[in-house]
């Protein structure tokens, strides 16, 4: 495939068309990571890291911690420890 680059001030740009950024899960929001190599450019989407929102969001509303931690989850502070 090739892809016309365009000058846009001090840069050089192209643009992903969008049958391949839906293939690979790219959008306006994606981080890409940018590799030189010999004669090569290699573009690599770099994922996402979740917000704790994003993160807490993602629990499920029937979750339940494993028997091997709901002794330590349910155990009282003994002095001046945070949890």
């Amino acid at each position: 495939m090739e892809i016309k680059l365009k000058k846009l001030g001090n840069k050089i740009e192209f643009e992903i068309p969008q049958k391949v950024a839906e293939s690979f899960g790219i959008d306006e929001n994606s981080i890409l990571e940018l590799t030189e190599s010999k004669d090569a450019l290699v573009i690599t989407k770099k994922n996402k890291v979740p917000t704790l929102d994003e993160l807490l969001t993602s629990i499920p509303s029937d979750f339940e911690y494993p028997d091997d931690v709901m002794d330590f989850v349910k155990t009282e502070p003994l002095s001046g420890e945070m949890i």
